[in-house]
């Protein structure tokens, strides 16, 4: 069966990126060019969007955080939502992310964490559990972050809950109404 394509919503304005060599290190999403704040959203790993189509991934959390405006203060002045990742691998199923185990931590991908998550004050982490074959990456990756986080003095959201791993619930499926939490590490 053939996946859907999404397109950007149309409240997005513009579309940018840095992807090369099957991989996406940032997206920046303009939503609203006369509002100047910006949030970052960290994910497990780009599926499919690019400058051109969207995502399921993408739309969900660009739209949770476009339709919650007026509901949460966090979201009032957002103008651009940059959406980065743990790994920057392009894979639709992350199962098969364990065939990239040897080069998963990506020093790129790291220093690009570092940069958006010193741009923006506000940091939503939606990354799901790890992808199978990877747990001990993925540990390492998701401490690495929330160093970054710590460094930056970032003020760390989720959405909904934390799934019994612990992990925040993946920006996939949240819900419109599902509630934008604080994280206090």
């Amino acid at each position: 069966m053939k996946k859907p394509t999404y397109k950007y919503p149309d409240f997005v304005s513009k579309v940018e990126l840095k992807s090369g060599n099957g991989k996406r290190y940032w997206l920046n999403l303009e939503i609203d060019k006369n509002k100047s704040d910006g949030i970052t959203v960290i994910l497990k790993n780009p599926s499919r969007a690019d400058k051109l189509i969207s995502d399921k991934t993408v739309f969900n959390v660009s739209n949770y955080i476009y339709r919650n405006r007026e509901k949460y203060s966090e979201f009032k002045n957002i103008g651009n939502i940059t959406i980065l990742n743990l790994m920057p691998n392009y894979l639709t199923d992350s199962s098969g992310l364990k065939e990239f185990k040897e080069t998963i931590i990506d020093q790129e991908n790291i220093r690009t964490l570092r940069e958006f998550c010193g741009k923006n004050k506000n940091v939503i982490v939606a990354w799901g559990n790890h992808p199978s074959g990877l747990y001990h990456e993925y540990e390492q990756l998701k401490t690495e972050t929330k160093k970054i986080l710590t460094e930056n003095k970032n003020q760390v959201f989720f959405v909904d809950r934390l799934t019994n791993a612990g992990n925040p619930k993946h920006g996939q499926v949240w819900g419109y109404e599902n509630e934008l939490k604080r994280l206090d590490e």
